[in-house]
């Protein structure tokens, strides 16, 4: 997943802010993102985000921003290895590395660890447990595709994370669990 964010009071304020912002999800949507943010969210928001299945397309995409050198912070999220082969093989440095040190609390009541994976990878948690059970049921009644439940699984994201071919592998994995 890639974030290209505007800060507060450093580089939003420039007359070309917005055409930058614009600029990097036009790159962004340019490689085939399984996913990206909504594009009349483009004009207001102060991210762009996408999400890639792979590195390679994630290495393209950082290379262009490279090149271009629009001034506008850029947040790649994924395996840190990865990243940092991939960073240092563009000519960039690493600056910051967050970790999720895992999930506290009543951990009983949460859903299973794969409608987890699911349901956790848009940031603003708009796809529900619920909507994941639900499609798993449709597609064993084969009522639904795999690939058709992802993309409506998506479709409440409107940050564009959600990683729709991430999803069609889960969504496959929980409906040959049971």
């Amino acid at each position: 997943m890639i974030l290209a964010m505007l800060a507060a009071g450093i580089n939003d304020k420039y007359p070309d802010s917005r055409q930058r912002l614009i600029r990097i999800a036009e790159i962004m949507n340019k490689h085939n993102p399984t996913n990206i943010m909504m594009k009349m969210a483009w004009k207001i928001s102060p991210v762009i985000t996408a999400a890639f299945t792979d590195i390679e397309t994630v290495k393209q995409v950082i290379q262009t921003l490279k090149e271009e050198d629009l001034g506008v912070s850029i947040v790649i999220s994924g395996l840190i290895s990865e990243i940092k082969e991939t960073v240092k093989e563009i000519g960039l440095n690493m600056h910051t590395v967050h970790l999720s040190l895992g999930t506290f609390g009543k951990k009983e009541l949460l859903p299973s660890a794969k409608t987890l994976e699911i349901t956790t990878m848009c940031g603003h948690h708009c796809t529900s447990s619920q909507s994941v059970e639900y499609y798993v049921k449709l597609i064993k009644a084969g009522k639904i595709s795999v690939e058709k439940a992802a993309e409506k699984l998506a479709k409440p994201c409107v940050c564009g994370i959600f990683n729709i071919s991430r999803a069609i592998k889960i969504l496959n994995e929980l409906v040959n669990q049971s």
